[in-house]
């Protein structure tokens, strides 16, 4: 039993290296100095935005879409029907605003062979006037500040790079277990989004030519997702993803652990069927699972048989990998909350729910794997889709 023990323990080693290089890595996108782009250089950009009910944040983010400094842009909403109480939302704030370049659509169900989102991105690109060089997107939970569209346009100067991207950063507005669970586990999925070139669509930005030339739109009408998509096809033509600290994106709305776990699965479902690094994720992911579990195992067997070195050992090497693991994890939101300044919400994690939360988090995690590899359904927002595979998916239904 000892040697059970002992090889555990420096599998988990081995872990958490991976993750001090990973969180090694994401800290360092924030001590990069962005480059300013002068107005001349910056691209004309069609910014898509689809919507599907009347979110939290949705006015705060069409305020902020509607005021950009950005010198030449058009805005395209996709609003998912008529009866959408989305749409009285974009007409008030339009209004408000006196916002010209804001031109809004309902969605044509074109096909079921894709999620609305996607018929929604396709339908608004294709609106795009002729003189867009770049398209842009992003999510009704996401509050542009005035700067964002050029900050995340502005890496795509650089011809190596493929398509540019913000940050997702959960940061729980309140002590729930659900609100913290969510966020560690966010935390710890975008080491990986940064390490694997794993874009996210909350804020994505693609030069026009790349997105032809990947045949985004064909695929698109296939898929369940779009960004972990694009970025797979970005990275087989040899490009790369460049991840915006400045787009850091916080997210203060409440969760549950039912909508935790519908998350996390659906995340996974979209790696899964789409982009290249799921396999080394979710061998990682079960086993680092696999040995907290059995390090738990230990434990009480350990006790059970009164031998207590193996018990020793093993809660030893448990209490090492929450402690760093934690650690790490309080670095990078303090990176984050610092270099986002007054932007930031939810201050700093506190120490005692991270502890109580962090298990949960790593179950959670653990089954989501599971079901994405198992489960070939998913509801999105009330609409069931049937994947038989990455690119042949089945709408089953619909309702406004």
């Amino acid at each position: 039993m000892m040697m059970i023990a002992s090889v555990t323990a420096l599998l988990l080693v081995a872990v958490l290296w991976y993750q001090v290089k990973w969180a090694a890595e994401f800290r360092a996108l924030y001590k990069k100095r962005p480059s300013v782009v002068a107005d001349v250089n910056l691209p004309h950009v069609g910014v898509v935005l689809s919507l599907r009910g009347a979110d939290p944040f949705l006015e705060k983010c069409l305020l902020g879409l509607m005021s950009q400094d950005y010198p030449s842009h058009e805005i395209h909403i996709i609003v998912d029907s008529t009866s959408d109480p989305a749409a009285a939302v974009v007409e008030r704030v339009r209004e408000r605003l006196n916002a010209t370049n804001v031109h809004v659509e309902f969605l044509k169900l074109c096909q079921d062979t894709s999620s609305l989102k996607n018929c929604a991105l396709i339908q608004g690109i294709h609106s795009c006037s002729d003189s867009c060089e770049v398209f842009a997107w992003l999510d009704s939970d996401t509050v542009p500040f005035p700067g964002w569209l050029r900050d995340l346009v502005s890496p795509l100067q650089s011809e190596n790079v493929g398509a540019a991207c913000g940050v997702r950063w959960y940061a729980p507005p309140s002590t729930t277990l659900a609100n913290y669970v969510r966020h560690i586990w966010n935390s710890a999925a975008v080491l990986q989004m940064v390490t694997f070139n794993i874009g996210w669509g909350g804020a994505f930005a693609i030069r026009k030519s790349v997105y032809q030339k990947a045949s985004l739109a064909t695929k698109w009408c296939r898929a369940l997702v779009e960004d972990t998509l694009a970025s797979n096809e970005i990275l087989l033509d040899g490009g790369t993803i460049a991840f915006v600290p400045e787009c850091t994106m916080p997210n203060p709305e409440s969760a549950s652990l039912s909508w935790c776990l519908s998350f996390v699965t659906r995340q996974l479902q979209g790696l899964r069927y789409y982009h290249r690094a799921w396999r080394t994720v979710m061998l990682f992911g079960l086993l680092s699972g696999a040995l907290l579990m059995l390090n738990v195992g230990l434990i009480v067997v350990g006790i059970a048989a009164a031998n207590f070195d193996v018990a020793l050992l093993a809660g030893a090497s448990l209490a090492t990998f929450g402690l760093i693991a934690g650690r790490l994890m309080q670095r990078s939101e303090q990176c984050v909350n610092t270099f986002i300044g007054d932007r930031a919400v939810g201050g700093f994690s506190l120490p005692w729910m991270l502890a109580l939360a962090g298990p949960m988090a790593q179950v959670i995690h653990f089954v989501a794997l599971v079901r994405a590899y198992t489960l070939n359904d998913v509801t999105w927002r009330g609409i069931r889709y049937h994947i038989r595979s990455g690119l042949d998916l089945k709408r089953t239904n619909y309702a406004p």
